[in-house]
């Protein structure tokens, strides 16, 4: 009898085990769900896989503004205001058409960026609307023509030097010697007509003159041109006595005279300027200006 109990109590024993091990198991289930479970439940409470889309369109919309609105295109005056909506960014190329997280485009016209000059800064609200949700962000801005915070990118250095100034000497006097410019002389130069004499000429003019009429006691009458006529005579008909004479002519002469005046000039390098924006600003690289650094 000893023997048969101690034959049967392993069996017993691993039997018991596995019954312990699925009940423990089972309780395991019932108090800790599986991680989809988890994952559906913390979405479900807090959205978070729907705010996160909405999330990534705001921040898409605020970093193409923010791209866009560098300094010459801000407001210059306090509560002076531009506003560009969704839709015109997306007619600018700025961004791509936004979806919510059922793939619903979100509204082009209640959707915008609109920019304030402030008393003491600027401020960028970064308004979306979609269909599921509609909420705003607001980024702001010193005064001193730098870009709003860029949401997405690095930021980065850009430099600009600005126009070369040249400062000039006095005008030296005008000369008739000519003077070549060069890079550091500038030189103006004056054209004048001056009389350099006088031409003298001859020229022939023919001199009339009706003759002299003479009557006679007798009646008759007669016409006289005198001596200094060629066709000098007596005439018994109206003549027009004519002679040749030469009259002297004087007239000045000219030419044109070229002066020249000039003045020494130095060239001063013009002083940089520093912005801090968005490394991928196209705007300030259009504008001139090298990006050098990354911050």
């Amino acid at each position: 009898m000893y023997a048969e109990r101690t034959n049967d109590h392993p069996l017993r024993s691993i039997f018991l085990k596995i019954i312990l091990v699925v009940i423990v198991l089972f309780i395991l289930m019932m108090l800790f769900p599986t991680k989809g479970f988890v994952t559906n439940y913390i979405d479900k409470k807090i959205g978070t896989t729907k705010d996160g889309n909405f999330n990534s369109n705001l921040i898409a919309m605020a970093t193409a503004g923010s791209g866009y609105y560098t300094e010459s295109r801000l407001p210059q005056k306090e509560n002076e205001e531009t506003k560009m909506t969704l839709k015109e960014m997306l007619d600018k190329k700025m961004i791509v058409k936004l979806t919510d997280n059922n793939g619903t485009s979100c509204s082009s016209k209640k959707s915008y960026v609109l920019v304030k000059r402030e008393k003491d800064e600027y401020t960028m609200k970064v308004n979306l609307t979609c269909a599921d949700k509609t909420d705003y962000i607001v980024l702001h801005m010193g005064l001193d023509g730098t870009m709003f915070p860029s949401t997405s990118t690095a930021r980065c250095t850009f430099v600009k030097n600005l126009d070369d100034a040249w400062t000039y000497g006095t005008w030296s006097d005008w000369t008739t010697k000519k003077i070549e410019e060069a890079s550091d002389i500038q030189v103006e130069t004056s054209t004048k007509k001056i009389q350099t004499g006088t031409k003298y000429y001859t020229k022939d003019k023919i001199e009339t003159k009706e003759a002299i009429k003479y009557t006679y006691s007798s009646g008759k009458i007669y016409y006289v041109c005198g001596s200094k006529y060629e066709n000098v005579g007596t005439y018994t008909e109206p003549t027009t006595c004519k002679r040749t004479i030469t009259i002297n002519y004087e007239q000045p002469t000219y030419k044109t005279v070229t002066y020249y005046r000039s003045r020494t000039k130095t060239l001063e390098k013009g002083e940089s300027e520093i912005k801090k924006a968005s490394c991928d600003d196209e705007t300030l690289l259009a504008n001139g200006y090298v990006k050098i650094t990354k911050n």
